[in-house]
């Protein structure tokens, strides 16, 4: 197996999975090893068994996300699954055409322009009324519990009764929104087989009928509404409007940007907190340090196994290297966050660091659409977790930790056991 530089016969630094293998149990559990490995000794290299490019420290990945000519647009790619005709395509396939991912430079400007509304801070401010309830609701649930999983009871509930909230779905679809949003997901990933992708965007045609049900009706309305897919509905700009799968495209990208990443988040900020007792005292005292926050325990937490992919849209020499038009990137922003020449005491959680031109949320023009919904969520969980459970604890000092270890994206943590100490600080008032 070649690890270094000197033994790849093509000139270019290569690995395999005994350097970088994100699927091991050993790596879910403790990535930073490998990360450091990676950051130290093969910050730009090919990986033999993912086939692809891997990119890892801070810079790098700063510079790859920043820079158009690498494009998130899987079709590109140059094991991508052949173009279709017209007449076969679904509406995942014109829905994804239509997307930020997709379009050209122009036409992301322009799609930017005209869901700017739906964005607006009236908008928002209804949506973060509804996440305020849902937290509500997840924490009423467990009413005086001494001890809860927070997986299940929290991170497993509220991202995606978020984002269906925010789209406008009510109560008794949840379950239904939570499997379109879960095949919306897999079918665009480069990292499962061919056949599980199409299996995916099979089951993403009910979801699609409905989105596309729910457009027709407010499109008939005088006033399509006020929240969010009214707003898409009816955002004008010198008569442009958005047509149906630019719309679908939005609700694609939100799914995509704001489900995965805030599921993880609640477990991995918790964890992170309880297992740094000092910094979270300190944000009980200065609750003002709450924004702050959810960047570090993101970046801490570092809860994502596959990279970032783009695409390379044409032969690139990039430091040294020529990336072949059709090549993937992986832009590794997980180790990145880690990158010792960014944060020197990367291992340390400090929730007042200075995060000038962190990657926590990308960067570039592709910066995640679903950046305000899982700082708000995040941030509305944090305060009320602090406000019921002061005292709380992780079960045994471990939380009974467990992974999820076939997830297809992260490192995903799907058993974190609280002891709350409610029931004793009752009892002692």
């Amino acid at each position: 197996m070649s690890h270094s530089p000197a033994a790849a016969a093509s000139g270019r630094p290569e690995i395999d999975g005994a350097v970088f293998n994100p699927y091991a149990k050993d790596f879910i559990r403790d990535p930073h090893p490998a990360w450091q490995r990676l950051i130290r000794d093969f910050p730009l290299v090919w990986h033999k068994d993912l086939q692809m490019w891997l990119v890892n420290s801070h810079a790098l990945c700063d510079e790859v996300l920043k820079d158009s000519r690498f494009t998130p647009n899987f079709r590109v790619w140059e094991l991508a699954p052949p173009p279709k005709a017209e007449a076969d395509k679904t509406d995942f396939d014109l829905a994804y055409e239509k997307g930020f991912f997709a379009v050209s430079t122009k036409d992301h400007l322009r799609l930017r322009r005209l869901t700017l509304p739906a964005f607006s801070r009236p908008v928002m401010a209804k949506i973060e009324a509804k996440i305020r309830d849902l937290v509500a609701e997840c924490f009423d649930a467990l009413g005086d519990a001494g001890r809860f999983d927070v997986y299940e009871a929290i991170a497993s509930k509220l991202p995606v009764r978020a984002i269906s909230r925010m789209v406008g779905v009510p109560t008794d679809r949840e379950e239904f929104f939570h499997e379109f949003a879960v095949n919306i997901i897999k079918a665009t990933r480069i990292n499962i087989s061919a056949r599980e992708r199409e299996a995916a965007v099979e089951l993403t045609k009910p979801g699609f009928a409905y989105f596309k049900e729910q457009i027709a009706q407010r499109r008939t309305l005088p006033h399509p509404g006020e929240d969010f897919l009214g707003s898409l509905v009816g955002a004008s700009d010198n008569g442009e409007r958005l047509d149906d799968y630019e719309i679908l495209s939005v609700v694609f990208a939100l799914i995509t940007a704001g489900s995965d990443t805030a599921t993880d988040l609640h477990t991995f900020a918790i964890h992170g907190l309880l297992s740094n007792l000092k910094q979270y005292e300190l944000l009980k005292r200065q609750p003002q340090l709450m924004e702050n926050a959810i960047i570090e325990l993101l970046r801490y937490g570092s809860f994502g196994k596959i990279p970032f992919f783009r695409f390379a849209s044409e032969d690139i020499d990039f430091h040294g290297q020529t990336i072949r038009r059709g090549q993937a990137v992986g832009v590794n922003i997980s180790c990145a966050w880690n990158d010792p020449a960014k944060y020197p005491d990367w291992n340390q959680l400090d929730l007042q660091r200075r995060l000038d031109g962190n990657l926590v949320f990308g960067a570039g023009a592709h910066f995640c659409i679903g950046t305000y919904l899982v700082r708000v969520q995040g941030g509305l969980m944090l305060s009320e977790f602090i406000r019921r459970y002061p005292e709380a604890e992780l079960l045994d000092g471990t939380g009974e930790l467990d992974y999820d270890y076939r997830h297809h994206n992260a490192r995903r943590i799907n058993r974190l056991v609280v002891r709350t100490n409610r029931v004793s600080l009752q009892q002692a008032a």
